[in-house]
């Protein structure tokens, strides 16, 4: 079956999508309550979640382009459609790893503006030009000027591993941002998005009534696709993704949900899926992953490798929304940050504590996460013959700990760890790795009445417990397991439980020795 339906794969134009009868999810009910709800608005969601095409939305209706909301939800309720001027600002393109590069795409974005409305070019800095031009603006149309920055954030998270750029750029957008506070009387309306929010930084200085709406139940479905808007827009979507994949309806909703659903934004709202993932799912008709393969998340690599984060318990923290909303505190809590970045998304809420509980959201991301950290941890795992996964699967299903202890040995050795600042927290991760892209359960730092256990796997039969040194001796280690008790609190648990003391050598980089004792 030939496909009928026109997906905006990477199309992020609302007139474009429009005017070329591209599927659109309508968003336009929610226009009207943020217009009114404040001056100005802040709005964090992660990447390619839908946050430009929704910029694109909001200016083409404030320019009073009537004609492309045709239809749609807000034709219904506005009737003035007044034109007003629009400071549309993308901070996403390139790199910025020097002051330079952003003070380069501010002046860009200055100069479209002076080319679109026919404004004078001004001498002086970013801020002030950027000043300049909103009072020409009102001046020459006679009405207020409504400003729309996208991305805000890029410049921060491409430099977040390097403090001395951090603060440069900084400082170079808290003076660019404080344009918005000082030209308030000539400002109708002010969108902010970004990923994240750098709470702390004082970045929008002086601007105290920007709300953010990131986390409210009422614009949990702002951006993205809720379950409601699923069943109602891709009817035809599944008809034909079923004929072409010989799969039942029922089941590529299934599938389409296990892979791309399971968002929340706020405390309660409906689900919502990934609208990059869904719309090239359909369009190139087959399920995978496209998020993860659309961008690497390079800043998060180099703040593990930087801050030593524990990677194996991120699934089921609980977190308030204060340091959900703010990640300045990043060096001590990477969890906000991957919540942020929607690594990591919202599973429950506690009314009680008012704790929000975090997961990952679907497949895609549980799998492209620990794939792509197996990427830099183990530079190509997958090619090397010397370790075989589902080996080393079955070897830890079954018990034969000596092998999969050797199996390990061999891989460590050809990863380098040379760089890393803490070798014990850099293995530990390695194992977490390789357990969570197998399904293994494993957590690390695991308490006891006297104190705390490096490792833990478990599985349906077996439950191991590790001790590691770095440049130490196996037997302590395997001694210090059974001295604090680690295995005590299992002793009502009827699989065995494998304790191994295990030691690794800075010299060699890999496992030194090991030494297994079983426990019924």
């Amino acid at each position: 079956m030939a496909k009928t339906i026109k997906y905006p794969v990477g199309i992020q134009t609302f007139r474009k999508i429009r005017e070329d009868n591209n599927l659109y999810v309508d968003k336009t009910g929610y226009i009207p309550d943020l217009i009114n709800d404040s001056k100005y608005i802040f709005l964090n969601r992660p990447r390619r979640f839908g946050k430009s095409l929704f910029m694109s939305t909001l200016e083409a209706y404030f320019k009073g382009e009537r004609e492309l909301f045709k239809g749609l939800e807000i034709s219904r309720t506005e009737k003035e459609w007044l034109s007003y001027p629009v400071f549309r600002f993308d901070l996403s393109p390139g790199y910025f790893n020097d002051v330079t590069r952003l003070k380069d795409r501010l002046n860009g974005c200055l100069r479209e503006i002076e080319r679109r409305y026919a404004l004078s070019a001004e001498d002086g800095n970013e801020a002030e030009r950027f000043m300049n031009l909103i009072r020409q603006a009102v001046e020459i149309t006679g009405r207020k000027v409504v400003i729309l920055i996208d991305e805000y954030d890029k410049p921060l998270l491409d430099c977040l591993h390097d403090e001395t750029l951090h603060e440069q750029i900084k400082g170079e957008l808290r003076g660019f941002y404080s344009v918005l506070k000082a030209s308030d009387e000539y400002i109708r309306f002010a969108m902010l998005t970004g990923v994240t929010k750098f709470g702390k930084v004082s970045i929008f200085s002086g601007l105290n009534n920007l709300k953010d709406i990131s986390m409210l139940p009422k614009y949990n479905g702002i951006c993205g696709i809720s379950e409601s808007e699923f069943r109602r827009d891709f009817v035809k979507s599944v008809e034909e993704f079923s004929a072409v994949s010989v799969i039942s309806k029922d089941e590529v909703w299934k599938e389409f949900k296990r892979w791309y659903d399971g968002y929340h934004f706020a405390r309660t709202g409906e689900n919502i899926y990934n609208p990059f993932s869904v719309l090239n799912a359909f369009d190139s008709e087959e399920i995978k992953s496209y998020w993860f393969a659309s961008g690497s998340p390079s800043y998060l690599i180099n703040l593990i490798k930087r801050y030593g984060f524990i990677l194996s318990d991120l699934e089921g923290e609980w977190r308030r929304e204060s340091s959900l909303s703010d990640i300045s505190e990043v060096s001590r809590d990477f969890v906000p940050l991957l919540y942020q970045s929607g690594y990591l998304t919202i599973k429950g809420y506690d009314g009680l504590s008012r704790q929000y509980k975090l997961g990952f959201p679907n497949r895609e991301v549980y799998e492209g996460f620990w794939e792509s950290l197996a990427d830099y941890f183990f530079s190509g795992y997958g090619g090397r013959p010397s370790f075989d996964l589902f080996k080393f699967l079955e070897e830890v299903n079954s018990g034969e700990a000596e092998r999969f202890m050797v199996r390990l040995q061999s891989l460590f050795a050809d990863t380098d760890s040379e760089a890393e600042m803490n070798k014990e927290i850099h293995f530990q991760n390695m194992m977490a790795i390789v357990c969570k892209m197998l399904g293994l359960a494993v957590r690390t730092e695991v308490h006891s009445s006297r104190g705390r256990c490096d490792m833990q796997i478990e599985t349906a039969a077996n439950v191991y417990i590790f001790e590691f040194k770095i440049n130490g001796n196996a037997q302590d280690a395997l001694q210090q397991i059974k001295e604090k008790g680690y295995a005590e609190r299992l002793r009502i648990d009827n699989r065995k439980k494998i304790l191994i003391g295990a030691t690794f050598s800075t010299d060699t980089r890999t496992l030194d020795e090991w030494i297994i004792e079983e426990q019924l």
